[in-house]
């Protein structure tokens, strides 16, 4: 069979009929991004094609029809997936659709959407046609949306906050690892079950209504907005959490999104705030003023109120004359009073305030508010003045408690946001430069020999310079996290990497007289990870363990690589010290929890959520026989 011409380019004879409109319909067909075609069902092999096919993949006609022309310009990466389906189709069905890649004369791939229909004779397929539709623009939208779709779910899974997603009906249908973590979930376990598993009260409807009457996000704030809302996770234990909540309509369609955070520190210092100010209002309102009227000329003070007990001396004891009284004021405080007294009340002759604070008969100091006025008997020159002192102690002291709150909550607000990467940022070079320093001692003394071991100087400055690529290594990741770029994971050979941290601690273990026992397990398969971040894990092991030894005339050391039977490859570090008190191990992991005076108490915590990270768990023992 002889290829079809091309379309002539003189005007063809005016068709009629039927004819007209076949004419027609390949003019139609001409003018789109459709290619008719025909095959022989036996051979495969094409018996005809239109001729908009050369426009679309830019091979002549006439190579169309060579032989096994389809199959050899399918793409490599499709020809196995359709030749079974189109052999199975050819088999049982009368008419199919599929879609693969064509690669063009120009080296491109076009995705075509096939239709095709299968003509039988005596039930053996004869002849099969069809039409190729040419669907690459659909398939880089799609391409681009998955792109996108995946570039959305990294940004969620990355986000500080539990997110979950949930239809109008209140089936959870996506969640982060934030929020499995944080309400103590195991992977895809919240995902079909209802939102309200996790925040009570939380209810949405087919047209759910916001907070307020707003159509974005809201928060934090319960369903109702009084406040806090109460997050349960999967063990029964509730929380208080702040809350988002915001619209999104999709084309399966309303999804509403909630952020959940857990804010129990914040409202714990707010309750502790709460409660400083109500002893703060309480003392103040309960507290009895105390009067003492002096006269100027003499000195002598008459009191009014039991001062005497307010203060812990017997009746009348408490000082009734100012020279007495200034020598019960607290010495920073004396010239002080005197100064605004003279000042303020003889020489302006008016009112005046401020505190001091008198010593009580057991020594201690109380606090006074003391508000003075002069008394003039008509001369013009006051002859008296009234004080009035108010004992404000528990003032003083709940208001020192509220401002140590206070303190306390704005300490939490910078932890949460920048505590942890601080935190990160001081411990994990404290470990290079401190071996750094430890290194250039051994070498300084080794130098100061008579005859120095140029080896093993030249040993102890290969491990300076490897702590410094390691603090560089530490700062280059602090950097890239800064910058939200992902950590460098690779396959590694996890004792491999032990041994690079043996090698980097070993001038420090030896100056230490801590002996190193090593089993390694050969062949593990290569795991993919961050090499730097896994190294500082053991590194920040080893120093505890260092700590942990410290003055032991036997301190051994041993690290163990090793995989279980379940498949999960396993790395311990223990020591021979003293071992970990049980009150220790629930807190062990929290941050800024260190048992070693001048400890950020970061190290553990740290390496958890590294370990964490990688999908991996960390865990403490201790040992029976020590360590």
């Amino acid at each position: 069979m002889t290829a079809p011409k091309d379309t002539p380019t003189h005007a063809p004879p005016a068709p009629s009929g039927s004819v007209e409109r076949a004419f027609g319909f390949k003019r139609l067909l001409e003018a789109t991004q459709i290619v008719q075609w025909e095959a022989d069902a036996q051979t495969r092999d094409f018996t005809y094609v239109g001729s908009q096919a050369e426009r679309l993949l830019g091979y002549p006609l006439a190579r169309w029809l060579e032989p096994a022309f389809w199959r050899t310009h399918l793409h490599p990466d499709d020809l196995e997936r359709v030749l079974r389906f189109r052999e199975e189709a050819l088999r049982e069905h009368e008419a199919y659709e599929f879609e693969y890649r064509m690669v063009a004369a120009g080296g491109q791939s076009v995705w075509f959407h096939d239709v095709v229909a299968v003509q039988r004779l005596d039930g053996v397929a004869a002849v099969i046609r069809g039409f190729l539709i040419d669907v690459s623009k659909r398939k880089r939208a799609e391409a681009t949306a998955r792109a996108s779709e995946a570039r959305v779910r990294q940004l969620i899974e990355q986000a500080p906050d539990a997110i979950i997603a949930a239809r109008a009906n209140g089936q959870v249908a996506f969640v982060n690892q934030q929020a499995e973590h944080l309400f103590g979930y195991q992977s895809g376990e919240l995902v079909g079950g209802q939102i309200e598993q996790v925040l009570p009260g939380q209810r949405t409807k087919q047209s759910p209504e916001l907070p307020g009457g707003q159509s974005g996000p809201v928060g934090p704030m319960t369903v109702d907005g009084s406040g806090p809302a109460t997050a349960r996770c999967a063990d029964g234990r509730t929380f208080p959490a702040a809350v988002n909540f915001g619209r999104l309509e999709i084309d399966e369609g309303l999804v509403v999104v909630t952020t959940v955070r857990d804010v129990s520190r914040e409202v714990e210092a707010e309750q502790a705030l709460r409660q400083s100010e109500e002893r703060f209002r309480i003392a103040a309102t309960l507290g009895a003023d105390i009067i003492a009227e002096v006269d100027i000329p003499t000195g002598g003070v008459v009191w009014f109120g039991n001062v005497d007990e307010a203060m812990g001396f017997e009746r009348s004891a408490f000082p009734r004359t100012m020279d007495g009284l200034r020598e019960q004021l607290h010495p920073d405080d004396r010239d002080r009073v005197q100064r605004a007294i003279e000042r303020e009340v003889f020489a302006r002759r008016q009112a005046v305030s401020f505190e001091c604070r008198m010593r009580a008969k057991d020594r201690s100091y109380r606090h006074w508010t003391v508000r003075a006025a002069p008394r003039s008997d008509g001369d013009g020159r006051p002859k008296t003045f009234v004080a009035v002192c108010s004992d404000v102690t528990e003032q003083i002291v709940a208001r020192a408690e509220a401002l140590q709150h206070r303190d306390a909550l704005a300490h939490v607000a910078r932890v949460s946001s920048l505590g942890e990467l601080t935190g990160a940022v001081a411990h994990e070079l404290n470990q290079p430069l401190a071996a750094i320093l430890s290194n250039a001692q051994a070498a300084v003394r080794l130098l100061d020999r008579a005859a120095p071991d140029l080896r093993q100087v030249g040993e102890v400055l290969h491990d300076i310079v490897a702590d410094d690529r390691r603090a560089s290594a530490i700062i280059q990741r602090l950097r890239e996290m800064m910058r939200g770029e992902s950590p460098s994971r690779e396959r590694i050979d996890l004792g491999t990497v032990v041994r690079e941290v043996r090698e980097i601690m070993r001038s420090g273990l030896s100056m230490r007289g801590i002996a190193v026992l090593s089993e390694f397990a050969s062949d593990l398969p290569a795991v993919v990870a961050d090499r730097i971040q896994i190294q500082q894990v053991v590194v920040n092991l080893v120093t505890n363990a260092m700590q942990a030894m410290e003055e032991l005339s036997e301190a051994r050391l041993t690290f163990r690589v090793f995989q279980r039977d379940d498949g999960w490859q396993v790395v311990t570090v223990s020591d021979t010290g003293p071992g970990i008190a049980p009150p220790m191990l629930a807190t062990m992991f929290d941050p800024f929890n260190s048992s070693r005076e001048g400890g950020l108490g970061m190290g553990l915590s740290i390496s958890r959520s590294i370990i964490e990270a990688h999908d991996g768990e960390m865990q403490v023992e201790h040992l029976s026989a020590g360590g």
